[in-house]
């Protein structure tokens, strides 16, 4: 029995020692994962409050939901003038997991559309908007401050810049 750990142990270090500077070089390494932030772009005259996001990664993210009382706001999205998602409804996080949106951006600025096609207590859509690079809970959001109204659209800019 000794022997064999004997064996065992030489066996081991005979495959340590193998081991030259280039397998261990190429070896995965760890990530940085670089949260997003608040990107510096002009917001629009129809931002509706929602300030603008950054991201080094594509795709990411974006989880919506509804921000104040749960109405079941029914709302689309637009990325970059191209529909990405159409009359869905979403619920407050304490109702329901917010609803994700993979995004495949372009470099630079990329603009998001919100439009609000049905608000069930009357007063407007508000939501909550986070970009993510892991899961949801971990990026960061932006939440409009102004109801946008029924049959109208909030837009801000998912800036993407790669990290280098």
């Amino acid at each position: 029995m000794r022997c064999l750990h004997i064996t065992s142990a030489l066996a081991l270090v005979a495959l340590i020692s193998a081991c030259d500077r280039r397998v261990y070089d190429s070896l995965p390494r760890s990530v940085t994962v670089i949260p997003p932030w608040f990107s510096s772009y002009p917001s629009f005259d129809n931002s509706f409050g929602f300030k603008n996001l950054g991201t080094a990664y594509s795709p990411s993210v974006l989880y919506l939901s509804d921000n104040l009382a749960d109405g079941g706001d029914v709302i689309a999205v637009a990325l970059n003038g191209q529909v990405v998602l159409n009359d869905t409804r979403i619920h407050t996080p304490d109702n329901a997991p917010p609803h994700p949106l993979s995004l495949t951006l372009k470099e630079g600025p990329n603009r998001i559309d919100i439009a609000c096609r049905l608000d069930p207590d009357g007063e407007g859509c508000t939501l909550q908007a986070e970009i993510s690079n892991t899961t949801v809970g971990q990026g960061l959001t932006t939440i409009n401050q102004d109801y946008i109204p029924e049959g109208q659209f909030a837009s801000f800019v998912v800036e993407y810049k790669p990290a280098k």
